[in-house]
């Protein structure tokens, strides 16, 4: 147990912040196939699984609104960069060598 204590966990620590930067940028990221696939085309269940990506697809091939779909494809985008830039800020606050940049 003093291995793993003292000289395992030290060692994937890094590993670990790496890994949860990148993940904490896909948070705001559904899955599209689970949500889009899986209902098929019950309108009683658009209201309960409609997210960003499906919202997206579903304005650009029903309604053709190419700016609204932009606009909400650039707004995940930047919401995700932010969480990541705040993630990998808390991580380098923290100790500087477990920041990513």
């Amino acid at each position: 147990m003093q291995v793993v204590r003292h000289i395992s966990l030290p060692h994937i620590v890094p590993m670990l912040i790496v890994q949860l930067i990148l993940a904490v940028g896909g948070i705001i990221r559904g899955d599209f196939g689970l949500f889009y696939y899986v209902p098929r085309n019950l309108g009683v269940l658009y209201p309960i699984t409609e997210v960003i990506d499906t919202y997206v697809f579903k304005a650009l091939t029903t309604n053709g609104d190419f700016g609204m779909s932009a606009a909400v494809g650039l707004f995940q985008s930047v919401v995700g960069c932010l969480m990541i830039l705040l993630t990998n800020k808390l991580a380098s606050s923290v100790d500087s060598s477990l920041g990513l940049f």
